[in-house]
């Protein structure tokens, strides 16, 4: 198990949503703070607000996606 997935798994264990737990595990990567990470993933656990139609751990894969590999 990466580095990563043992801190998503951790932070999901600890009560945080899949979105929160995915993206949040990538702050080495992304370059935010913890907090930061946590509220703008908060919206997407359980799907966008848990419509349940875009799984969340997907939602948080995307976004750190994005922080590392996105344009502007």
């Amino acid at each position: 198990m990466s580095r990563h997935s043992a801190k998503a798994r951790e932070l999901f264990e600890g009560g945080y949503n899949c979105a929160q737990s995915v993206f949040a595990a990538f702050c080495d990567e992304t370059g935010l703070d913890m907090e930061t990470a946590l509220k703008l993933s908060s919206a997407f656990g359980g799907g966008v607000g848990r419509l349940r139609e875009v799984c969340g751990a997907v939602s948080g894969m995307l976004m750190a996606a994005g922080m590392m590999y996105g344009y502007a």
